[in-house]
C-alpha cells in the first residue's frame, strides 16, 4: 500500500524578526536620504538618477524583508521524507531527503529516554520547525554520507504513525 502525506507549516515571526524588518526599512530610508544629499551636492550630473536610486533602495529593502517569511513543507512518500524550505511563497529549496528507516532516534524534544541522543554532537542540525511554543517539536537523528545529522521539525500525528511502521524500534 502506498502512502503519501504532505504538511506545510509557517515559521513564527518573533520580536527579533520584526525588529530586523523595521531596521531594514529604517536603513533604506537613511540610505535614500544620504543619496538625496549626495545628489544635491552634484545636481548637474546625478539628479536624473535620484528617483531610480530611491526606488531601487526600497525595492531591495522589500525583497530582503520578504525573505524572512519562511514555510516548510514535509512530504512523506512510502517512508521517504522530503523537507522543502519555501521563502516568501516564491522560492523553494530542498533541505533534505531521507528514508525514515535511516533514523537512529526519533522522539519528542525533551524526551528523557533519548535525552543523551538529543544533546549529542552533530555535524549538521536542520531546524525545519515552526519555532512556536504552541506546537510540539520532534527530532530525528540519522546518518547521511557518514555525517550525524539532527532534524528538528513538527510532524503530524499521522506522519508519526507512519514513521512507526517503517522504523518501529526508534520511534518513541
Amino acid at each position: 500500500m502506498d502512502s503519501f502525506m504532505e504538511y506545510m507549516i509557517s515559521e513564527k515571526q518573533t520580536a527579533k524578526t520584526v525588529f530586523k524588518k523595521i531596521g531594514i526599512y529604517f536603513a533604506a530610508l537613511l540610505l535614500a536620504f544620504v543619496s538625496f544629499i549626495v545628489m544635491l551636492m552634484f545636481p548637474s550630473m546625478l539628479i536624473g538618477f535620484l528617483p531610480m536610486v530611491i526606488v531601487l533602495i526600497f525595492y531591495a529593502a522589500y525583497r530582503i524583508n520578504t525573505s524572512f517569511d519562511v514555510e516548510y513543507e514535509y512530504i512523506l512518500t512510502n517512508g521517504e521524507l522530503d523537507i522543502d524550505k519555501i521563502t516568501n511563497k516564491r522560492r523553494r529549496k530542498r533541505l533534505m531527503t531521507i528514508h525514515c528507516k535511516s533514523f537512529t532516534a526519533f522522539a519528542k524534544k525533551g524526551d528523557k529516554e533519548f535525552l543523551s541522543e538529543e544533546n549529542g554532537e552533530f555535524a549538521r542540525v536542520i531546524d525545519a520547525s515552526a519555532k512556536s511554543s504552541a506546537l510540539e517539536d520532534y527530532y530525528a537523528v540519522f546518518y547521511k554520507n557518514g555525517q550525524k545529522i539532527k532534524l528538528v521539525f513538527n510532524p503530524t500525528q499521522k506522519m508519526i504513525e507512519t514513521f512507526k511502521i517503517y522504523a518501529p524500534r526508534v520511534v518513541k
